[in-house]
């Protein structure tokens, strides 16, 4: 028998219980009828968690795990109790399961694509998906927040950039567009080397966390080592309430819905990238014709590298 149809007869066999309805089973995928079958072995905080993403399997998947146990109104370890008793590492382990169960195959590249579209139309959907981004991403950006890490970076005697897998990529841009208006800054790939140099860092220097989901472990744990030896912490990430933010002295948010099955999506690549360039010219605003001095020599130190 398999797990899914275990999963069906269980759930059969139970009765209704603490206000979750264990009808219409048909199409559901097998994350969400694990959870049924596991309602009997939950306790009352874990059936809170349950009955939420039962009742919202289709946002869960865009959820960071303080955001669920926020709206389930139960705490964080036990949205990560519950995901362990369901045979998953952690609750980015669950999501991929769901969204796996959730997302048909089509929308796994973008939402407004369909099969069906010609190239002219996909290149005017995913032009205008772009600029959407872009647009609410400008909304949703506090300009206080804003103003604040303009002047942090400014003051900032090094800023390191961290991130991992394709925050990791926009980390390494930030750096070489900072240096190219002569910030000292530094940006690392590997992550042993992110927490050395984030356990050195002093309270003259600025950590920069790039975290699209904002619950990235390796670098939330590189920001909270800045944070221990004194640097101020400034974090990109599209959750509000995320792990990264509860460590971060100043917060910017940018636009970036997408699943675990898209991650890497060129769309929240655009949004990060905007974000640094804003601040980059911020920064160099600030420094005025230093900024231009820099900017020179660093053109001319290459021009002999072009035909």
């Amino acid at each position: 028998m398999s797990e899914m149809e275990y999963g069906l007869k269980v759930c059969k066999a139970l009765p209704e219980r603490k206000g979750i309805h264990l009808s219409n089973e048909q199409g559901m995928g097998k994350t969400l009828l694990s959870i049924r079958s596991h309602l009997n072995g939950l306790t009352k905080t874990e059936q809170k968690v349950a009955k939420f993403i039962l009742d919202n399997s289709q946002d869960i998947i865009y959820h960071s795990v303080t955001e669920l146990a926020e709206r389930a109104d139960v705490g964080e370890t036990t949205v990560l109790r519950f995901c362990r008793k369901l045979k998953f590492q952690g609750f980015q382990d669950f999501k991929l399961s769901l969204a796996q169960d959730l997302v048909k195959p089509s929308d796994r590249l973008y939402n407004e694509v369909t099969e069906e579209d010609d190239a002219s139309t996909v290149k005017q959907k995913v032009v205008s998906m772009h600029i959407s981004s872009l647009e609410q991403t400008s909304e949703l950006v506090n300009h206080e927040q804003l103003e604040k890490a303009i002047s942090v970076l400014h003051d900032a005697e090094c800023i390191h950039f961290f991130g991992v897998g394709s925050s990791g990529l926009t980390a390494l841009q930030a750096a070489h567009s900072f240096s190219r208006i002569g910030k000292r800054t530094m940006a690392r790939s590997d992550t042993h080397f992110q927490a050395m140099a984030a356990s050195l860092m002093g309270p003259n220097e600025v950590a920069v966390g790039i975290s699209i989901s904002g619950s990235t472990k390796d670098t939330i744990d590189n920001l909270s080592l800045a944070k221990k030896a004194g640097a101020k912490i400034v974090v990109i990430t599209s959750n509000a309430r995320s792990p990264i933010t509860k460590i971060a002295d100043i917060v910017l948010l940018m636009v970036a819905r997408e699943n675990p099955l898209q991650g890497s999506s060129l769309s929240a690549k655009v949004s990060q990238l905007v974000l640094i360039d804003i601040l980059n010219v911020g920064v160099t605003f600030k420094m005025k014709e230093d900024a231009l001095k820099v900017r020179e020599v660093t053109a001319k130190a290459i021009t002999d590298k072009l035909y």
